[in-house]
């Protein structure tokens, strides 16, 4: 009846080990799904937020105006000033920041070129045409909420 006793404390011992072992892989294997689908989540995220910073607005110049003159826009969105007139050259200019300098300014632009720039903060910004000053056509505003 001793011999018994330490072949039962044994037997028992092994069951746990063999439970913890059993237990620790299927936890594994359970921590290795949820970060499968952690990472084709984050895949995801990264494929939505992608396509979403890929926003684009377009502005044309014709006839000596921007249409359209006002544009409202989300954070992240890439506007597009594109020349289609033929008449003369455009350079898209930002009013002056707080800090005097000007946020964009695009090169001479002529028929068939474009401008872009990304907003990135919301504000309201304004913009003209720095080849025509004078003119009270060539005055643009973005709204970026």
């Amino acid at each position: 009846m001793n011999k018994t006793i330490p072949i039962a404390i044994i037997i028992a011992i092994v069951i746990v080990i063999i439970g913890v072992f059993a237990y620790a892989q299927t936890n594994n294997q359970s921590t290795m799904n949820n970060s499968s689908s952690n990472m084709s989540n984050m895949s995801n995220m990264n494929s939505t937020s992608s396509s979403s910073n890929m926003t684009q607005a377009n502005v044309t110049i014709e006839n000596g105006t921007f249409n359209p003159s006002s544009l409202t826009v989300t954070a992240g969105t890439t506007v597009v000033w594109t020349v289609n007139d033929s008449t003369g050259k455009y350079m898209v200019t930002s009013n002056k920041t707080t800090n005097g300098m000007n946020l964009f300014m695009s090169n001479d632009l002529t028929n068939g070129e474009s401008f872009n720039y990304t907003f990135n903060q919301t504000g309201t910004f304004y913009y003209y045409d720095m080849d025509h000053t004078n003119s009270s056509k060539l005055i643009g505003t973005i709204i970026v909420q």
